[in-house]
């Protein structure tokens, strides 16, 4: 009778909706044709051995001890043992280039993230998203006060110069990533000093993976702290409280939208409208307002939050483009975990940032913004766990590589939309900021 359970078990039991028998089998032709070099480097190949990667990767992390409680799971995992493939080498590189192709070149990660951003910036209660983004800004200016002075802190134990932490740690690691926060400070600290600005970027860079890290490691160690603590935190599509309540009523006296295939299909069009109108923006007609930079995911934001509020899609449309975006983010998640495991993670980094002092002083500023953003949204009505992750780590890292990690990580990439404007518009308040300590440093 056990046996029988076993075998019922074994046959029942499925890998990403696949039964496992069969999955096992798709898994070592895909494989095999990998390691004999058949596979070819297009993206339907590059797709299927993600796909295979990261789902192996995710029900391992899933079963692992410890790992699976406290250090992220099966989605920690589907990134995080593609990133050490690709460390070791033992994945052949020109599967890693089709991966970086795919990924980069022709930029699967911005289609991935506008999704995020549109499906759920569309279809939110519009009187939730104005509240919501009116909140917003308040709460990062608090998390970049206590950030400060978490670095202050560390200099002060150190004994590392107050000006060379708020220069070289705290600025890079809450300036919206390399592209758009490390690059153009390196120039500003160049004009303004005269140094070479390559001395500040080698470190600053390194810095900034360093905190990256840590808001990693802290987003999970937050996760796990709300699931422990259900009141800090809500469902991982909201930051207001207590907004569930409001928008279910509103449901209720709603009549459900039919969703058609024609519907979903259009969902892309939409957001690839979108992201037109905010390249053209961002690019061409309003690239920066004075020093400031103005991302086009930024922009982004602002139209599709103006299409939600005066409601120019219609409703079948705009939930067309939110299951479009579950079933990329949803259904192809494990696909998306293992490209952003070797796109985006630099394993190697991890080791090259260490020392005692890096490691205490990054760690400073990372518990320093996300205490002042759990805080201050904790006061302005906001889950404080759910402020901490967006409006806080979110702006801690590199950034829209770094939300699209630490959201996938904690199981909240619904609130793609919120970190995107906090990392890319603080992004530039930070850069702006850097002029005045620069200036300051002389």
């Amino acid at each position: 009778m056990g046996n029988e359970k076993v075998q019922t078990s074994f046959w029942q039991y499925k890998v990403q909706g696949i039964p496992l028998y069969l999955f096992a089998a798709f898994a070592a032709i895909v494989l095999v044709s990998v390691f004999t070099g058949a596979l070819d480097d297009d993206i339907l190949s590059t797709m299927s051995l993600l796909f295979v990667i990261g789902a192996i990767s995710y029900e391992v992390g899933k079963r692992l001890p410890i790992w699976n409680k406290y250090v992220g799971g099966g989605t920690m995992m589907a990134i995080m043992l593609p990133s050490f493939l690709v460390f070791m080498k033992w994945l052949p590189e020109a599967y890693i280039e089709s991966s970086v192709n795919f990924y980069d070149t022709i930029s699967f990660q911005t289609m991935y993230i506008c999704l995020l951003m549109a499906g759920g910036l569309l279809t939110v209660n519009r009187e939730m998203l104005i509240k919501t983004l009116a909140r917003c800004g308040p709460v990062f200016l608090v998390g970049v006060i206590v950030a400060a002075l978490g670095g202050i802190l560390g200099a002060l134990i150190t004994g590392t110069p107050m000006d060379e932490v708020i220069a070289f740690y705290v600025l890079p690691s809450l300036g919206g990533g390399n592209g758009a926060g490390a690059v153009p400070m390196s120039q500003i600290y160049e004009q303004i000093t005269g140094t070479p600005k390559d001395q500040f970027y080698s470190l600053a860079l390194a810095l900034l993976n360093m905190a990256d890290t840590w808001a990693l490691i802290v987003g999970i160690v937050l996760m796990n702290i709300g699931k422990k603590f259900p009141h800090l935190t809500g469902d991982g599509t909201q930051l207001l409280r207590d907004s569930s309540k409001e928008i279910k009523k509103v449901e209720e006296n709603t009549e459900p939208v039919k969703v058609t295939v024609s519907d979903i299909a259009a969902g892309l069009l939409i957001t690839g409208v979108i992201w037109a109108v905010s390249c053209i923006f961002g690019k061409l007609l309003l690239p920066k307002i004075g020093p400031v930079i103005i991302h086009p995911y930024a922009y982004f934001v602002i139209f599709a939050t103006i299409a939600n509020v005066f409601r120019l899609i219609p409703p079948a449309l705009a939930q067309g483009t939110k299951a479009f975006q579950k079933f990329i983010t949803g259904n192809l998640k494990v696909m998306c975990f293992a490209g952003v495991g070797i796109t985006m993670i630099d394993f190697g980094m991890f080791v090259s940032a260490i020392s005692l002092k890096n490691v205490f002083i990054t760690l400073m500023i990372v518990l320093g913004v996300a205490i002042g953003t759990a805080i201050a949204g904790q006061l302005v009505g906001f889950y404080p766990i759910d402020a901490a992750i967006t409006a806080g780590l979110c702006c801690c890292n590199r950034g829209g590589s770094g939300d699209v990690v630490i959201l996938t990580a904690t199981n909240r990439l619904e609130l793609m939309g919120y970190a995107s404007v906090l990392s890319r518009i603080g992004g530039a308040f930070i850069l702006a900021l850097s002029s005045i300590a620069f200036t300051l440093m002389m």
